[in-house]
C-alpha cells in the first residue's frame, strides 16, 4: 500500500513513525480517526504486527466498530483477533477471562446505571429511608465520585470532622459492595477497577497479558483519566509500544474525571516520546475554522497549534439574537426549512446545546411542522422499560445470583406476588444464604410462609428459567430464538398488549430487541449471548444514532466526534454557555472547560455554523439574558436590528451596534451587558455560607422571609409575601439580614 500518497505529509509522519511513544496532537477535523485506522493497517500490514498483540481502545463503540471495519478494508483480509474497544468492553472481556482471580464466575453480571441506583435506594429504604430521601441521594453521588477516583470504601478514611451524613454514606458503601460481591455483579467503574486489582494482585496474570501486548493504541487521549491511565501503565512492560492519538483543545470531560495533564505532560512521562500534530482541517470551511481558532486561542492550558484548511471560504457564520426561547426555535426551524427546501437533508443538520432542557421549545416546533428530528442523549433504546425487563430475565437465566434483575420482573407480567410475599421470599432466602431464584429453584425442600398460589407461580417462573438455561448450553438451536420463546412462555408479550395506549410501541421495542439479537447472532457466529448481554450494557449515546433522514438534536457532549453539514448552536447566553455552575465551581479552570466545549461546537459543522443568543427574562438564571462572551472571543458580531418596543424585553427599545456593543435607552443595562462581555467580573456569591434555620432572609426580588430549611448549599425560604422559596445559599440576590432584626 502506498501510504505516502494516500496521506498528507503530517499524517504520513503519524502513521509510519519507528518510535516507540508517540503522542499525535490532531486538531478537529484532522482526520485523527483516519490515521489510527492507518496506523492499524501499518503495524499488520507493514510491520507484521500479530493482530492479536494489539489493544485499540476508542471513546465509543461506534467508533470502535468503524476503526476496525476500515482497518480490515485496507489490509483486504478478515483478522479476527483484531480487537478494537472501549476501555470498558476491554475491562470486561479482561475479566470475562480472569474473573476467577476475583473469586467470581464469568458469567457475572454488569450492572448499569438504573441497576446501580436500584441497589442503593433498597439498602437505604432497608436502613430506614425514603428512596427520595436527600440522604439517598448523596450516597448515590458518594458512591459515584469515590469510584471515579479509583477508591473502595474501605480505602475511605474518615477524619474528626466527618457529619453525620458522611458516615452514614460510607456505611451504605460498604453494604452497596458486599451485595454486588454476593450477586456476583459489577457496575461500570468496577470494570475498570477489579481489572487493575487482578493486575496489581497478580504478578503472573500481569506478566501474561505484559507478554501477550505489543501495542496500545488510545483514541481521545485527552479524555482519559487517571484510572485509565493507570490501567494502560499496568499492560505495559519496557517493549511496550504506546500510540495516542486527542487534542487538548477537545478536553471536555474534567467533570467526569477527565485529567488534561496527561496528554499534556506525555512527554515528561514518557522523555523519549515523539509528537506529531496535526494541523490540516479537513472538515470546515475557512471561515469556520478561523473562527474556533480565535475562540480557543483564548485558553492558557493548550498546547499551541493553528488549524488551516485548503477548503474554500466558505458561507459567513449567521449569528442572530432572539426574544426569547420560543421566537429561537422559530427561527432555527425555519432556517432548517429553507435548507431543506434548497436540497439539504434532515439528517445533515444538527442543533447542539448546553443543557438539555433548552429542547422543549424545538420540539414544540418540529411536531408542529411535521418535521422529523431525533434527540440524541436522551432515553436509549436499551433503557426503555419493557427493553429493560426482557434483558432482565435473560440476565437471570446466565446468573442465578442477580437478584437486582430479579426483584424487577418477579411480578412483570403480574403474578400476584405482593409485598407482604416478597418480605417472606426475602427472610427466606437470606436465611438460606441464597439468592431469590437459587432458593426458588429448591423450594420444595424447604418449610415456606408463602401462600400456594404463590410458590406455583414463582416455580413455574424458576421451571422455564432452568429450561431456557438448558437450551441454550446445549447449543443446538439460535438463541435468539431460544429467548424469544422464552419471552412467550412465561406470558410477557401477551402482557405488553394489556395497555392499549403504548402497546404497539412497546412491542416494536421488544421486537427490536429481538432483531437486534439476531443481527448480532448473524455478524458473530461464534458468540455467545452473555457476551451480547455485556454489548449491550456498554452502549453509548451515539450508538443510538439511526441513519434515518432526521434533524438531530443533542447537547455538545454527546456530540463529540461527530460533524454535520449544518450545525446550529443555540442559546449561547452567559450563564448558559458558558455555564454558570461550572464558572462557580471550577473559576478559570472551569471557564477554559467551557470555551473548549463551544470549539468542539463549533468545529462539528462543515459547510456553515449558525449561532443564535436570547434576550429577555430567563426563569433559569433568574435575570435578564444576555450573549455569551465566546461570541465576541471567536470575533463574531450581532448584527445591527432596531427592536419593536413590544417586544418582551422589560428595557423597552434596545439596539445593537455593529461593534458588538450593546446601547439602549437605559444607560445601567448598557454598562452590565458589556461589562459581562468583557469579562469584567460579575457578582456571583453572596459569600454567605453560614445559614441556619430561624435566620431573616432579605431576597431582591421576593423580599423578606425566614430560612426553614439548610440542605446543603440551598436554603428553604418562607417569604411573607411570595411564600415558600428553594434558594442557593450563595445566590447574589439573597442575603442575611442584620443581627437583631425580628421576623
Amino acid at each position: 500500500m502506498d501510504y505516502k500518497s494516500l496521506l498528507n505529509e503530517h499524517q504520513y509522519a503519524a502513521v509510519t513513525t519507528d518510535s516507540q511513544y508517540v503522542r499525535v496532537v490532531a486538531g478537529a477535523g484532522s482526520g485523527k480517526t483516519r490515521v489510527l485506522t492507518y496506523r492499524l493497517a501499518y503495524l499488520i500490514g507493514e510491520r507484521n504486527v500479530d493482530p492479536s498483540s494489539i489493544v485499540a481502545i476508542a471513546f465509543t463503540n461506534k467508533v470502535a466498530n468503524e476503526m476496525k471495519v476500515r482497518a480490515l478494508k485496507l489490509l483486504g483480509h478478515n483478522y479476527s483477533s483484531l480487537h478494537v474497544s472501549t476501555f470498558h468492553s476491554f475491562c470486561a472481556q479482561f475479566l470475562r477471562r480472569e474473573a476467577n482471580a476475583l473469586g467470581f464466575p464469568v458469567n457475572f453480571t454488569i450492572m448499569d446505571d438504573d441497576d446501580t441506583e436500584t441497589l442503593i435506594k433498597n439498602i437505604c429504604v432497608e436502613k430506614g429511608l425514603k428512596k427520595n430521601d436527600d440522604l439517598t441521594k448523596y450516597t448515590m453521588s458518594y458512591i459515584a465520585y469515590f469510584k471515579c477516583k479509583g477508591f473502595y470504601p474501605e480505602d475511605v478514611i474518615l477524619d474528626k470532622y466527618a457529619t453525620d451524613k458522611e458516615k452514614k454514606a460510607l456505611e451504605f458503601f460498604h453494604i452497596y459492595e458486599q451485595r454486588k460481591n454476593e450477586m456476583y455483579s459489577l457496575d461500570f467503574d468496577d470494570l475498570l477497577l477489579k481489572t487493575i486489582i487482578i493486575l496489581k494482585d497478580n504478578p503472573d496474570i500481569q506478566d501474561k497479558w505484559q507478554r501477550r501486548i505489543s501495542n496500545i493504541l488510545v483514541d481521545e487521549f485527552q479524555d482519559t483519566n487517571d484510572v485509565q491511565y493507570e490501567l494502560i501503565k499496568l499492560l505495559m512492560n519496557d517493549q511496550t509500544s504506546l500510540y495516542v492519538v486527542g487534542d487538548p483543545d477537545q478536553t471536555i470531560y474534567t467533570w467526569r474525571g477527565a485529567n488534561q495533564n496527561i496528554i499534556l505532560q506525555f512527554n515528561k512521562n514518557f522523555p523519549n516520546a515523539e509528537t506529531v500534530i496535526l494541523d490540516r482541517n479537513y472538515r470546515s470551511t475557512k471561515t469556520i475554522l478561523d473562527t474556533a481558532n480565535r475562540l480557543i486561542s483564548h485558553n492558557k492550558k493548550r498546547i499551541p497549534k493553528d488549524l488551516y484548511t485548503e477548503n474554500n471560504v466558505g458561507e459567513n457564520i449567521a449569528v442572530k439574537s432572539l426574544y426569547g426561547q420560543k421566537e429561537e426555535a422559530k427561527y432555527v426551524v425555519d432556517q432548517i426549512e429553507q435548507l431543506h427546501l434548497n436540497g439539504v437533508e434532515y439528517q445533515d443538520i444538527a442543533i447542539l446545546y448546553r443543557a438539555a432542557y433548552l429542547t422543549l421549545p424545538f420540539e414544540n416546533e418540529f411536531m408542529r411542522r411535521r418535521i422529523p428530528y431525533q434527540i440524541l442523549g436522551g432515553l436509549k433504546f436499551f433503557q426503555r422499560k419493557e427493553v429493560k425487563d426482557v434483558l432482565a430475565y435473560f440476565r437471570l437465566i446466565y446468573n442465578y445470583k442477580d437478584d437486582i434483575s430479579f426483584e424487577r420482573i418477579v411480578n412483570v407480567p403480574r403474578r400476584g406476588i405482593g409485598d407482604k410475599a416478597m418480605d417472606i421470599l426475602k427472610n427466606e432466602k437470606e436465611y438460606h444464604s441464597m439468592s431469590y431464584l437459587e432458593y426458588l429453584m429448591e423450594i420444595e425442600k424447604y418449610d415456606t410462609e408463602m401462600s400456594p398460589k404463590n410458590v406455583i407461580a414463582l416455580t413455574f417462573l424458576s421451571q422455564n428459567i432452568e429450561k431456557t438455561k438448558k437450551r441454550l448450553d446445549e447449543k443446538l438451536e439460535a438463541y435468539s430464538k431460544v429467548l424469544e420463546d422464552f419471552i412467550r412462555d412465561i406470558g410477557y408479550y401477551d402482557y405488553l398488549q394489556l395497555d392499549d395506549d403504548t402497546a404497539e410501541e412497546r412491542l416494536g421495542n421488544v421486537k427490536a430487541l429481538f432483531e437486534n439479537i439476531e443481527a448480532y447472532e448473524k455478524e458473530f457466529p461464534e458468540s455467545t449471548f452473555d457476551e451480547y448481554l455485556q454489548n449491550a450494557a456498554l452502549q453509548t449515546s451515539q450508538d443510538e444514532m439511526k441513519d434515518a433522514d432526521q434533524v438531530k438534536l443533542m447537547t455538545i457532549h454527546v456530540a463529540k466526534g461527530l460533524e454535520f453539514e449544518y450545525v446550529f448552536v443555540i442559546s449561547m447566553n452567559d450563564g448558559v454557555f458558558p455555564h454558570l455552575k461550572t464558572m462557580d465551581e471550577e473559576g478559570h479552570d472551569g471557564l477554559e472547560e467551557e470555551r473548549r466545549l463551544c470549539y468542539v461546537a463549533f468545529t462539528r459543522a462543515k459547510r456553515k455554523l449558525y449561532v443564535t443568543t436570547t434576550k429577555g427574562y430567563s426563569f433559569v438564571l433568574e435575570g435578564q439574558t444576555i450573549p455569551s462572551r465566546f461570541i465576541k472571543e471567536a470575533g463574531l458580531s450581532i448584527p445591527y436590528e432596531e427592536y419593536s418596543t413590544k417586544s418582551s424585553s422589560p428595557f423597552g427599545k434596545i439596539k445593537s451596534s455593529s461593534s458588538f456593543g450593546f446601547y439602549s435607552d437605559e444607560p445601567a443595562y448598557d454598562d452590565f451587558v458589556n461589562s459581562i462581555i468583557n469579562n469584567e467580573p460579575k457578582k456571583t456569591s453572596n459569600n454567605e455560607t453560614n445559614w441556619q434555620v430561624g435566620d431573616i432572609a432579605i431576597h431582591d426580588v421576593f423580599g423578606r422571609g425566614v430560612v426553614t430549611k439548610v440542605i446543603d448549599a440551598v436554603i428553604e425560604v418562607e417569604f411573607e409575601e411570595h411564600g415558600k422559596k428553594s434558594i442557593l445559599s450563595t445566590h447574589p440576590k439573597v442575603h442575611k439580614e442584620s443581627k437583631g432584626a425580628k421576623a
